[in-house]
């Protein structure tokens, strides 16, 4: 079996009780019928048994990998959270003794076909974030023959969903993810650049596959390397409508963000999106049977992208970096177009949003802390991919230059 993976992976560690945003808050968790079972009737101090018959709920309509969540405080975090900010299952119990999740977490394993497992972390971890910001040269990727000693693998555990060796995603797996990767860590072009042009690959692969053509992939990909037709895939899909009109754009985006998280049982995403559309001062007008007209302060709109603009300029390595790293994770069977949508989403609110946390003189820690910020708000909740938000906008404005306006 072989393992494939970046390079950074065997170098997180937790920070414990010195990270900056525990992954022990605002951030419900579903565990398994066997494991709320096993909590039930575990051999444990009075304290921790108190804690824990509260920090579970049952949900409405069980399944067997899907029995219960874990309950929050008012304050957000976890019922078995103490007061040194270690988990209190963990401490008395060991490792062993936390769900799933918890154990494996920001870690991200996938089974790819018969003998590949792929592995990264999510960034919605604050540390993993630091990592990221720790790599100007870019992520690099490595491929080894595995070990044996991978406790998840031999359990045949996994945190993302699989592909099957038989799968129609399976063919055409490597040569769209290697393809996107390499487009957008081609540094001859600013990171606005290669999402346009990972935009164009990602349009052209799904019509391929659609019309059962995907041996043609592997031509586009190798089409792509051709600098100077990038550049004028670029040049054909630069926006040349108004400052205001892609403003107006991207603001609406998130405000349809904020409405979707409305409904989100996290207090952080909710009171977050409520934060950034407060400093924007966004309104909303009805229009009848059509979308609302948006309002919004364009002079905080402007200072907002400016600050995203100077990070940019600086490193934008850390961006390419977060969107790299997104990529190696993405769900493929949702639609490779589909997912190139959902990071357009993902770009546009890392713009309106890492700002927001920023105060005007930041350290990196700060920095790493509104990146990590912006990556919640879209991936705990699975916003970027959000039935409601995506499909609303697919359905009417399904094209590229589109997508364009969040971009730019």
């Amino acid at each position: 079996m072989n393992i494939v993976k970046f390079a950074y992976y065997d170098e997180f560690r937790c920070s414990g009780p010195d990270c900056t945003d525990s992954c022990c808050k605002y951030w419900r968790i579903d565990i398994s019928k066997s494991e709320y079972l096993d909590y039930k009737k575990m051999k444990c101090s009075d304290a921790l048994k108190k804690a824990v018959d509260g920090a579970f709920k049952r949900k409405k309509d069980p399944t067997d990998f899907v029995y219960a969540e874990m309950r929050l405080k008012e304050d957000g975090s976890c019922f078995l959270l103490g007061g040194d900010s270690l988990c209190m299952l963990q401490k008395e119990l060991g490792e062993n003794a936390l769900s799933l999740t918890c154990r494996v977490f920001p870690r991200l394993h996938m089974k790819v076909g018969k003998d590949t497992v792929t592995q990264s972390c999510s960034a919605t971890c604050c540390r993993v974030t630091e990592i990221l910001m720790e790599h100007p040269e870019g992520l690099r990727i490595t491929e080894e023959e595995y070990d044996g000693k991978d406790y998840y693998i031999n359990k045949d555990l996994f945190t993302l969903p699989r592909l099957a060796p038989d799968s129609k995603e399976t063919a055409y797996y490597w040569i769209v993810l290697n393809t996107q990767i390499d487009i957008l860590q081609n540094r001859r072009f600013t990171v606005p650049e290669r999402m346009l042009i990972l935009g164009y690959f990602c349009q052209k692969a799904e019509e391929y596959i659609k019309n059962d053509e995907i041996t043609k992939i592997a031509s586009l990909s190798e089409m792509l390397l051709d600098q100077e037709l990038c550049r004028k895939i670029v040049n054909s899909l630069t926006p040349t409508q108004s400052d205001k009109r892609i403003a107006d754009s991207s603001v609406k985006i998130l405000y349809k963000m904020s409405r979707t998280a409305q409904n989100s049982p996290s207090a952080f995403v909710s009171q977050s999106f409520g934060r950034i559309m407060g400093r924007l001062a966004v309104t909303a007008f009805s229009l009848g049977n059509n979308e609302p007209d948006i309002g919004f302060n364009a002079r905080e709109y402007i200072k907002l992208t400016e600050t995203f603009g100077k990070i940019m300029e600086e490193r934008p390595y850390i961006i390419e970096n977060l969107l790299v790293n997104l990529v190696f994770s993405q769900n493929i069977k949702d639609g490779v177009w589909y997912n190139y949508f959902a990071l357009a989403v993902f770009y546009n609110t890392l713009k309106l949003c890492v700002p927001v946390f920023l105060k005007e003189e930041y350290t990196d820690k700060e920095l790493a802390s509104a990146l990590t910020f912006a990556v919640k708000m879209v991936l705990n909740t699975n916003l970027a991919k959000s039935n409601v938000l995506v499909d609303s906008i697919l359905r009417n404005k399904s094209t590229l230059p589109y997508a364009v306006f969040l971009i730019c």
